[in-house]
């Protein structure tokens, strides 16, 4: 595939956020000549690994302090300082004593004993054919060598060979049609090459028990990956945060007391999707429900981005009026290297299945007034929601919400919003650079856009060498108010008068195309952002990494038209 292809791919995805970069430097040590030996008194210190390589391959850093002819060693939270020729060391200020002196090879390398080394940096594992083999039982290295070696697939063949025994079956043949090299070639150029192990987390989802690793890259920027661990101690998933979701803060309605929440696991067999399941605090006989579907993008339950949480919001705030409601990971999140990895994927399996299955979930908990089950779609979820309610063949949705929801094509207003970017940039005076990109871009989509619209192409003809040919032959030209025309489900379609990705007149087409309905609401709310967060300002996209909350009147809002539907 053509690299700048995904790059459009991407911006599919609508994603917006900033990163704040950390200095950060690797220097190579330079001992002094008299230190060294030669390559038989190495080989005649017994135990002895080469620190540097022994370190980097677990995401260790080194760094040589000249003047005081040592090595400082930083894994995590641990810094060990090792000086040449002496057999005294020192982890976080403590003494260490080694069990033999380090070495210098005839090339000026720095060797330690490999017993100190574990010690040392807490490492369970064995030194075999010149490499760090770690035991399973130590998680977190294991996790930390996977994400090093991961980080190199894109300019090592070798790398993704050598990752192979530690995978599922089912991500073993997911990465023969998307290798992990086409990943790294996304990450790497924005983000950098992850080389500075800092922390590892574990918990299980319900599904899987994800592993998350947090490295700083040679930009010096934080990446977290997320490694999807199975039952038998396999790599299932393995998921790079591209721009972490930071800042968020509790509205002043959420308040203790007012909802419980439960952890729940649906979906499609081989796809199982942990969820959350939130009621009001004082269920008495059964109560609504509204499944919460992600708009575009990789999104987690909460459907988190930059400070906002837009779904637990909603959540909360539905609970108070007596509303429970669905969210869970989407499936890109919870298996991304599945989907990018299968041939026939579109958004039946990204969007539209899964959310079906929520409905089903839904209705056959006690809880639940099965009569009464709803979903929300927000952004490309609200585009989908005439698909959904069409997909439902047990009838199990009741009515739907349409937030934010794109009235026309998709691929339509991916073009608008480049160009948007643009005339914002002109419009703020933006250096002629900036605004130079912003317009290449603008050209790029264009002709990506020209074999997206070709009419030679459909989902049974697709496009060579095109990325998620399928997705987009079947998602194309997709007019959602206008499907929703020969539809009868109620409607409630809700908007922000201040959103830039999806703006105010797409309602007026929803208006526009539902004239001859009689069971459809609308409301447009004053200041509200794309995430339906009060915005003072005209949106942009900057407000998203400052924190806020989608004010109670929405939720209160669509609860009211909830009941009213009873």
């Amino acid at each position: 595939m053509k690299k700048s292809a995904w790059k459009w791919m991407l911006a599919a995805c609508m994603l917006f956020g900033t990163m704040a970069p950390v200095a950060l430097a690797v220097q190579e040590p330079v001992p002094p000549a008299k230190e060294t030996r030669t390559v038989q008194e190495d080989r005649a210190i017994a135990g002895q690994v080469p620190l540097r390589q022994a370190a980097l391959s677990i995401g260790a850093v080194v760094k040589w302090d000249k003047s005081a002819n040592a090595a400082k060693v930083s894994y995590g939270d641990i810094v060990w300082t090792v000086r040449v020729n002496d057999a005294v060391s020192d982890v976080n200020g403590m003494e260490l004593k080694l069990s033999a002196k380090p070495g210098l090879t005839e090339q000026k390398k720095l060797t330690v004993p490999w017993d100190s080394f574990k010690q040392a940096l807490n490492v369970n594992a064995d030194w075999k054919d010149n490499k760090v083999v770690v035991d399973a039982s130590d998680w977190k290295t294991k996790a930390s060598q996977f994400v090093v070696t991961w980080g190199q697939t894109a300019v090592n063949p070798q790398a993704e060979a050598e990752l192979q025994p530690y995978l599922t079956e089912a991500l073993k043949k997911a990465t023969k049609q998307f290798p992990f090299s086409m990943t790294v070639m996304q990450v790497v150029p924005t983000l950098g090459q992850p080389v500075q192990f800092v922390s590892a987390a574990q918990q299980h989802n319900g599904v899987h028990n994800t592993v998350t690793v947090t490295f700083m890259t040679d930009k010096g920027i934080p990446l977290q990956v997320e490694l999807r661990y199975t039952a038998e101690g396999l790599i299932n998933e393995v998921f790079p945060i591209y721009m972490p979701a930071a800042g968020y803060q509790k509205p002043a309605y959420d308040k203790s007391g007012t909802y419980k929440e439960e952890a729940i696991v649906f979906g499609e067999e081989a796809f199982k999707l942990p969820g959350t399941l939130t009621l009001p605090a004082d269920v008495k006989g059964t109560v609504p429900v509204v499944v919460l579907v992600h708009g575009s993008g990789q999104h987690d339950r909460d459907e988190s981005h930059g400070a906002s949480k837009i779904f637990r919001d909603l959540a909360i705030g539905l609970a108070q009026q007596g509303v429970a409601t669905v969210r869970y990971e989407k499936r890109t999140r919870e298996y991304p290297n599945h989907a990018a990895g299968a041939r026939d994927f579109t958004v039946m399996e990204e969007t539209v299945a899964d959310a079906v299955y929520a409905a089903k979930w839904a209705a056959q908990d006690k809880r639940i007034d099965k009569a009464n089950v709803y979903v929300l779609g927000h952004s490309q979820g609200g585009m989908l929601v005439p698909r959904i309610l069409d997909h439902d063949k047990d009838k199990s949705i009741r009515g739907a919400i349409v937030a934010a929801g794109p009235a026309g094509p998709i691929e339509d207003l991916i073009l608008e919003q480049l160009e948007g970017h643009v005339k914002r940039a002109k419009d703020g005076k933006q250096p002629q650079a900036v605004i130079s990109q912003l317009e290449g871009q603008v050209a790029g989509f264009t002709q990506f856009l020209k074999t997206i619209k070709d009419e030679k192409y459909s989902v049974d003809n697709l496009p060579p060498n095109f990325p998620m040919a399928k997705w987009w032959m079947d998602f194309r030209n997709t007019y959602a108010a206008e499907v929703s025309k020969k539809q009868a489900i109620p409607l409630f379609v809700i908007q922000g008068d201040n959103d830039f990705q999806v703006d105010k007149s797409h309602l007026d087409v929803w208006k526009k195309e539902l004239t001859q309905r009689n069971n459809v609401e609308y409301k447009l709310y004053p200041k509200l952002n794309h995430f339906f967060i009060p915005s003072e300002q005209p949106s942009t996209g900057a407000e998203y990494a400052i924190p806020g909350n989608v004010p109670l009147e929405v939720a209160e809002d669509v609860a009211k038209w909830i009941k009213a539907q009873k």
